[in-house]
Order: C-alpha cells, then structure tokens, then sequence
C-alpha cells in the first residue's frame, strides 16, 4: 500500500496533493460547532506537520539508508542540509 504521493499543500484548512484537486485531510480550528476542536495556531501547526509527512517519509528513508551502511555521509550539510531544512521549516513553519 503507498500513500498518496506529495508533494502536499496546505489551502485554508485542506491539505491536498499539489498541483490537483485531491483532498487528503482537513484540520479544524475551533468555533462553535466544534468546540472540542484545537486552537488556530494547534490547527496551523496540525496542518503544516500533515502536510510536510511525505518529505519527512522520505527523510526518514534517508536516514534509515545511511545507517544501514553505517555511512553518515561528511558531507552531510551539503548533500543533505537543504532537503533537512525545507522539510523543518514546512513540518514547523520556522527552521
């Protein structure tokens, strides 16, 4: 089984696949008919980490290849770095 592949965008309070229409997820902020709803900045958050999950899969991946070989390549920052940051600042809207 695979996911829907990414990238994923955040429109409002929809995730979808970038580039369609495909929606993959909604994340709610509080108001009155949802009371038990997160805050706006916990549903902001919410929906960044959602939408940052295929490049943190593939992150992860990463990672799990590079310990595998026991290579943690020296040149880390520069192979790897942008890809690292790009995906923080996406999962937390800050690096």
């Amino acid at each position: 089984m695979t996911h829907t592949p990414g990238p994923w965008q955040i429109g409002g309070e929809l995730i979808s696949q970038e580039g369609s229409n495909l929606e993959l997820a909604s994340v709610w902020s509080k108001w009155a008919k949802r009371p038990r709803s997160p805050g706006l900045v916990e549903a902001d958050a919410n929906a960044r980490l959602i939408a940052a999950a295929p490049e943190l899969l593939e992150l992860a991946k990463l990672w799990r290849a590079c310990l595998n070989t026991n290579y943690l390549p020296a040149t880390m920052e520069s192979e790897y770095g942008a890809f690292i940051d790009s995906t923080l600042t996406k999962a937390t809207g800050s690096r």
